[in-house]
């Protein structure tokens, strides 16, 4: 029996519908004595049929050959395909909301120690919608949170076609909020993030930090959503504690679920994350080119990613194959010729309140949440009083900058400098050495952030 024959074989024992619905691309690309092996085209479907229809084909097949047999099921890339077929694998989308990079898929992130929770929690969100609502997804920077956002829409768009899936930056959401109050369409921003919409991404949403009224609407689109039973999937460069000002009742909504931490990845990680880079830029590279890459690159995945094309393009050009020499030659290059990061005022003042705040935080030895909170107790008012007062000395900031910040009125503001400089000024030593301490912890990781940005 041709592989032709039992596919037809195969197809003629399958509901019908089910085979239009998800076999449609399927190919016997080899019969063994206790096994068969079908490409499927298209990578999220071959795991859906391998998981929920494994078993029925396995029998089928069985019961065709006359011998105990399982399928074993594996993806046929679109330019190997022999054979095209009439038709979509799955029904279009009515509506497309958002573009996802289909580079980020399930299949594309490197599972390791540090990241295993954060993947397969959204992997059962994605298979899962509103079971386990919201997920919170957080850690540094280049580490995966975003890749694992778009590969959770990837695989819903893919599976569940039906479902309305937007991904939005809080940046672009709050940029949203504010064209839509300008133009007088508030109840089309409202009606687009709360009513039109099955399942909402929000990426880095550390960004509306002191942005109450965008804190404001995202409050209440969270519990509209959450209220209907939709999923939402959030992700933050800190813990919902530490994002600083965001409201209690909404840091509360972000704990209500699944909270998870991709945290750096170990060597072996990185190793495989560097062949996994490399594979899909159809780059080979050799276990010490890999090595090499791992020792001399920091944890920043991008920057990983970034040196592996920079590897590729030179071997397009050059036509040389990519070895240790070449490598070091290339590494040491970009190297030598990185210039530093453009410093604009506006950059740097942010960066100086940043440190500022994260110094008076470890020197109290406070949450950012039990600092912007309500409470009056005595150290945690003083460590706001001294926070004013630094961000005003020292971090250049005028008094009503400060206040918005801080989530206070201006009164307070002005209250809270006045008073540490009038301590200051009847000699509060024990003052002045905490203040010289939390001056001295900004100053250096100012310093260290220069450096990096500079070296």
């Amino acid at each position: 029996m041709t592989n032709e024959e039992l596919l037809e074989q195969l197809k003629s024992k399958i509901n019908h519908n089910t085979w239009e619905q998800w076999f449609t691309s399927a190919q016997i690309l080899d019969i063994q004595e206790k096994k068969v092996i079908i490409g499927i085209g298209n990578l999220f479907v071959k795991d859906f049929i391998a998981r929920k229809y494994g078993s029925l084909v396995s029998n089928t097949l069985s019961d065709i050959l006359s011998r105990k047999i399982t399928a074993e099921f594996t993806f046929i890339p679109a330019d190997k395909s022999t054979k095209k077929k009439a038709g979509p694998l799955i029904k279009e989308r009515p509506l497309k909301l958002s573009d996802f990079n289909p580079e980020y898929t399930f299949n594309s992130f490197v599972i390791g120690e540090a990241n295993r929770v954060a993947y397969y929690s959204a992997l059962e969100v994605a298979n899962n919608p509103g079971k386990y609502n919201p997920l919170f997804i957080y850690g540094n920077v280049a580490l995966g949170k975003t890749h694992l956002l778009h590969a959770i829409g990837n695989h819903l768009m893919e599976r569940s076609p039906d479902l309305k899936v937007m991904y939005v930056t809080a940046e672009e959401f709050m940029n949203d909020l504010m064209k839509s109050l300008r133009d007088e369409k508030m109840d089309d921003f409202r009606e687009r993030y709360r009513k039109k919409i099955d399942i909402l991404l929000i990426d880095d949403v550390q960004f509306l930090i002191g942005k109450d009224m965008a804190q404001g609407e995202l409050f209440h689109t969270f519990n509209t959503l959450f209220n209907l039973g939709k999923q939402i999937i959030i992700c933050s460069d800190r813990t919902p504690e530490e994002l600083a000002t965001f409201h209690p009742r909404l840091i509360s909504r972000f704990e209500m679920g699944l909270v998870v931490n991709v945290d750096e990845p170990d060597k072996k990680t990185k190793l495989k994350i560097a062949k996994k880079m490399a594979e899909m830029t159809s780059l080979y590279l050799t276990d010490d080119v890999v090595t090499y890459l791992v020792e001399n690159i920091d944890n920043n995945l991008r920057r990983l990613r970034g040196l592996i094309l920079n590897l590729f393009f030179h071997s397009k050009v050059t036509g040389e194959k990519v070895n240790i020499e070449t490598v070091k030659k290339l590494y040491s290059s970009l190297k030598a010729h990185k210039k530093s990061i453009p410093q604009t005022k506006e950059t740097l003042r942010v960066l100086k309140k940043n440190l500022i705040l994260e110094a008076v935080i470890k020197e109290y030895n406070l949450t950012r949440e039990q600092l912007f909170s309500p409470t009056r107790k005595k150290e945690i008012s003083e460590a706001r009083q001294i926070l004013s007062f630094m961000l005003k000395n020292y971090g250049k900031m005028k008094v009503k900058d400060i206040s918005e910040f801080m989530g206070k009125n201006h009164s307070t503001i002005s209250q809270s400098v006045k008073k540490i400089e009038k301590e200051l000024t009847g000699g509060n030593l024990l003052l002045k050495r905490r203040i010289d301490d939390i001056r001295r912890l900004f100053e250096e990781a100012e310093k260290i952030q220069t450096t990096e940005n500079v070296s």
